[in-house]
């Protein structure tokens, strides 16, 4: 087996009239060039029918290919044109497969791309990696990010969760519609828009609509107390339950208790100096001497350790498994707190109230938005480590390749590998 038939077989040309015809190496000028043809007589599926179909005529192409060890490898080929006659679709270029069409890289290149954005790297990092513009690689990654997007199977979608996530400094947010995870299927950003209104949830039932997930199909959708959103899912998802998140609502007393400290901390300096983290942090989080200081502090006078002691409680409620007795306990609360001369506290208690069949919703199916927001991570990563993006379509063309768990009909670039167990 000579070097043609290597490089051949390596390309896939096996069973096709192509055939590696020349290939010039270059080691000053660091390059590997491999030029196909194909025999005389050949014939090709017209394009548009599958048909085979003679040759018309030809035009000169290239393909940037993988490179070879530290050599760039180009692709040449004359590319033919057939002709179908009126009847067969006429004359058109046919679809080499190394490539796809209008596309100057081979499928592989395209892969090894899209592989190592998908991997962490950003894209300037790509490009440098690969020596191409970083342009011509986000025209790759947009083609296929957004192909395999509208190839991602929706149909099975019951449950949502509703998230922001900003897209740069100040006020510019993006909305964040994905699935938790179910059965055999891990979280994954379904859809992202701009803006983190009504609006956006509205544009978010539409993007299902059109895969074919009437809103009706929609059982939960876990949100924040957002008003916005709230609106949203009322008008767009209307037979929906709305899910408030157990962790939201924690951290809405959790920070009405460091309203109380900050308040009381003038007042009482020694008493609350450093005690920030000491009441803010779960207690099962604490050490030992941080348990007897926070216990002290709880048993005290002061309304941040009464504040401490309600936080506390709320958080064993929303633990608990017995759906009546939560929700006893939770009503108990709302009238101890309620009760209290603690203002920021008690503004929690009227939360509480108000969006009570969000929170019992919680009780009753547990949903919770930890995987949006672990999704949101992932974004913010990508968002700190490519310093920003110069637009919306790049932003949300990263946001799918990473967090979207996308299947690309692409070839594997690289051996697979495996590790043998002993």
């Amino acid at each position: 087996m000579n070097e043609k038939e290597v490089f051949g077989m390596a390309l896939g040309l096996k069973g096709t009239p192509w055939y590696v015809a020349q290939i010039e190496f270059d080691v000053e000028g660091k390059t590997l060039e491999i030029t196909l043809d194909f025999a005389p007589g050949s014939t090709f599926a017209h394009p548009r029918t599958g048909n085979l179909a003679p040759v018309y005529d030809s035009e000169p192409r290239k393909w940037r290919h993988l490179n070879f060890f530290q050599f760039r490898c180009e692709i040449h080929a004359f590319v033919p044109r057939v002709d179908g006659g009126q009847q067969g679709g006429g004359v058109a270029r046919v679809e080499v497969p190394w490539a796809r069409p209008h596309s100057g890289f081979t499928l592989l290149m395209e892969s090894c791309m899209v592989l190592l954005a998908q991997s962490g790297m950003t894209a300037a990092e790509v490009s440098r990696m690969v020596g191409e513009y970083a342009q011509r690689m986000w025209t790759v990654l947009h083609h296929h990010v957004k192909r395999a997007h509208e190839q991602m199977d929706v149909s099975q979608v019951k449950t949502l969760s509703v998230d922001e996530v900003s897209k740069r400094r100040g006020h510019d947010y993006l909305t964040v519609l994905s699935e938790p995870k179910s059965a055999g299927q891990p979280s994954r950003v379904l859809f992202v828009t701009e803006g983190k209104d009504a609006e956006a949830v509205g544009r978010a039932g539409a993007f299902l609509e059109r895969r074919g997930v009437p809103a009706s199909q929609i059982e939960n959708v876990c949100l924040d107390m957002s008003a916005a959103f709230r609106l949203g899912v009322r008008q767009t998802f209307q037979n929906a339950a709305m899910v408030f998140d157990c962790f939201h609502v924690v951290g809405m007393a959790q920070r009405a208790l460091d309203q109380v400290r900050r308040r009381e901390r003038a007042a009482f300096p020694e008493e609350l100096h450093g005690k920030r983290w000491l009441i803010l942090k779960s207690y099962e989080k604490l050490s030992p001497g941080e348990q007897a200081e926070r216990d002290q502090l709880c048993r005290g006078k002061l309304q941040t350790g009464k504040a401490c002691n309600q936080v506390d409680a709320l958080r064993e409620i929303l633990q608990e498994d017995d759906l009546e007795l939560a929700k006893d306990l939770l009503a108990w609360w709302c009238g101890w707190v309620g009760r209290s001369r603690i203002p920021e506290m008690k503004k929690v208690a009227r939360s509480v109230r108000e969006h009570w069949d969000g929170i019992v919703a919680y009780l009753q199916t547990r949903i919770t938005n930890g995987a949006a927001e672990a999704l949101n991570g992932i974004i913010q990563t990508v968002k700190r480590k490519s310093r920003g993006f110069r637009s919306f379509e790049y932003f949300r063309t990263m946001i799918y390749l990473v967090a979207s768990k996308l299947t690309f009909d692409l070839p594997q670039p690289f051996p697979s590998t495996h590790t043998k167990s002993h």
